[in-house]
């Protein structure tokens, strides 16, 4: 059980990694040609617009999940290492907690967003949902983290480590 958890969470941070890293290109080679396109007008692109929202909303959270899966995005180290193991083990706590009531605020939030969109984009015909959905996929797969990182705290192992493994 324990092997198969790890290769879901190798599998999920790999995936993170190079989606957002593929997003980031998109972006990229988009931008790109939007200024090329300004200077020599040879063509338009087409749904120029939807295709960089989609992008970006997508390479943020991805960026995100993958930071909060290794325990890295909301931490002051220099701020936990002053305090003595008791109070950084409470403080410890109550970061993870935080940030599994802001997992779940972006859930639910973020799934309100999503079926509140109900519009269609001009070009690509489909439907803003799918570009909102990564808040409500990203901000699961955080609370999934937060309380693994909080179980991890309250069992004596939750120290940041470099590995980046959900149950290592």
């Amino acid at each position: 059980m324990i092997a198969a958890l790890k290769t879901v969470d190798s599998l999920v941070g790999r995936i993170c990694k190079v989606a957002a890293i593929l997003c980031m290109l998109g972006l990229f080679v988009l931008l790109g040609l939007a200024i090329i396109l300004r200077v020599v007008p040879l063509f338009t692109i087409a749904g120029y617009d939807e295709l960089v929202e989609f992008l970006f909303i997508w390479m943020v959270m991805l960026t995100s999940l993958a930071l909060w899966r290794e325990g890295v995005l909301y931490r002051v180290v220099m701020l936990e290492s002053l305090l003595p193991p008791g109070p950084k083990r409470l403080l410890e706590i109550l970061i993870n907690l935080a940030m599994f009531g802001f997992a779940l605020v972006l859930v639910v939030y973020g799934v309100t967003f999503m079926e509140m969109a109900g519009e269609t984009t001009p070009f690509l015909r489909l439907d803003k949902g799918w570009w909102y959905a990564a808040i409500p996929a990203c901000g699961a797969l955080m609370a999934v983290y937060s309380l693994v990182w909080l179980w991890r705290v309250v069992t004596g192992r939750g120290e940041l480590e470099t590995t980046s493994s959900l149950v290592g």
